[in-house]
């Protein structure tokens, strides 16, 4: 992702949660192995971070990648679809929205959005969650501890998240599903 473009981070809540956990830029840069100052930029709002580095972030912070984003206090769950909070990522090919606004809950719902040839990351994700995958439209690939599973519209898989796993579409359309989460760890 390249400066300027909206990532979604809260660099002012970044820190907070840094300094709340009585972490230094430096103690945290060695729990995630990014640079401290990579960090302190993420913080400044000067870059905006990659998946991965958000990962590493909320991972170091013990929160959900989504705690990490901008977040509207209006003291209700309601969110329009035009509010959502998204984390866009590959230059808009990768999308996540956040469908369930409370992060403070047990559960964790979103809505991805894969372009055409394009797969969730470079390497598959792990994560200590239970995770629901409804395809909406496009078909998916996903790959779960090594075997691969074909899913088209309706289609539907559950799976324990600290299996090694990967999403591709390689199909010319693009990909959307509704993606379910506990507790969150996106």
């Amino acid at each position: 992702m390249s400066p300027g473009q909206d990532s979604g981070l809260d660099g002012h809540l970044l820190r907070e949660l840094r300094e709340e956990s009585g972490l230094t830029l430096r103690e945290l840069s060695e729990k995630t192995g990014l640079s401290t100052s990579l960090i302190s930029q993420l913080e400044r709002g000067v870059t905006s971070p990659s998946l991965q580095s958000i990962r590493l972030l909320a991972e170091a912070l013990e929160v959900s990648i989504f705690q990490l984003l901008a977040a509207d206090n209006r003291g209700y769950s309601y969110v329009p679809a035009d509010r959502r909070r998204k984390l866009v990522m590959q230059h808009g090919e990768i999308s996540y929205e956040l469908l369930s606004p409370d992060t403070k809950r047990r559960l964790e719902v979103w809505l991805g959005t894969l372009s055409p040839g394009v797969t969730s990351g470079d390497e598959p994700s792990v994560h200590p969650s239970e995770e629901f995958i409804l395809v909406l439209s496009g078909q998916m690939e996903i790959e779960i501890s090594g075997q691969r599973q074909t899913l088209g519209p309706g289609d539907a898989i559950q799976y324990d998240g600290s299996q090694p796993h990967m999403i591709w579409n390689h199909t010319d359309e693009p990909l959307r599903f509704i993606s379910a989460l506990t507790p969150p760890t996106l």
